[in-house]
């Protein structure tokens, strides 16, 4: 079975409330969130993305102050950390990059898909049609869920969409891919093989380390047993947990390679 190397690129900061990231906990308390998306390569050469990262953080800026103040604004330079940039400083221009696991369709991780002519994006079947035809419409609120690119999707990108089932295996060989739901209603986790083991990317319904091993849902959900359920999941499976937006994880993880 082929393996990837995985790498973490941390292109933002931001600080958040405490109940944000751990359900009705934290009051008073502002913590430290880091933003990345992440960079496979197959053994055979390959390249994968999970997510994309921010497009413009200009764009997203003024709901996020109108939300936390000064305080919460994302740290973002686009001159020296756009996503294009990181990206050749990892040898990758965007036509390179075959295969896009979007792990939800918050701006953060879907909204540089327009970025890559050549990739195909892969999107929870669930979680898709649960964002075009919401529950009720506060469930998917407008630039959280850019209306642009989930029309690129549908119209110009619609021959590279693949919408996968909540039981996915082998979406390609060594990935395999689940439906938590939890944080918003179109997250999914991905597993991917490596020479150091399994690696289990769990979306944003879980945030942190602490998050699992303290097992303390997020704050920021939709359906907060989802994110249990989604926890029992991940603990189960054992592996390298990869959380999308804990410093720690480039502490344990210096120079960004979760797997060589």
């Amino acid at each position: 079975m082929p393996t990837y190397s995985i790498k973490a690129i941390k292109y933002c900061e931001q600080s958040v409330p405490g109940p944000q990231m751990f359900f009705q906990s934290r009051w008073g308390q502002w913590l430290d969130v880091d933003f990345y998306f992440f960079v496979l390569r197959r053994d055979d050469g390959q390249i994968i993305l999970i997510d994309t990262g921010v497009c413009d953080v200009e764009e997203i800026q003024p709901l996020v102050v109108a939300g936390a103040g000064k305080r919460g604004r994302f740290r973002m330079d686009m001159a020296t950390q756009s996503i294009p940039l990181l990206l050749r400083q990892e040898g990758v221009e965007p036509a390179d990059v075959a295969y896009v696991l979007l792990s939800h369709l918050h701006y953060d991780h879907c909204s540089n898909i327009k970025l890559f002519p050549n990739a195909k994006f892969v999107v929870s079947r669930r979680g898709w049609h649960l964002t075009l035809d919401p529950p009720h419409p506060a469930l998917v609120p407008d630039i959280l869920f850019p209306r642009d690119v989930i029309a690129y999707l549908a119209n110009e990108a619609r021959d590279r969409l693949i919408l996968i089932d909540d039981e996915a295996p082998a979406i390609l060989p060594g990935i395999d891919a689940f439906y938590v739901g939890g944080h918003t209603m179109c997250c999914q986790a991905f597993t991917v093989q490596t020479n150091e083991g399994l690696a289990v990317f769990p979306s944003d319904t879980i945030f942190y380390y602490q998050n699992l091993e303290l097992n303390h849902p997020i704050g920021l959900a939709v359906d907060i047993k989802q994110c249990y359920t989604a926890m029992e999941r991940v603990r189960s499976l054992g592996g390298i947990l990869v959380p999308p937006h804990d410093p720690e994880l480039l502490k344990r993880y210096p120079d960004g390679v979760v797997a060589a």
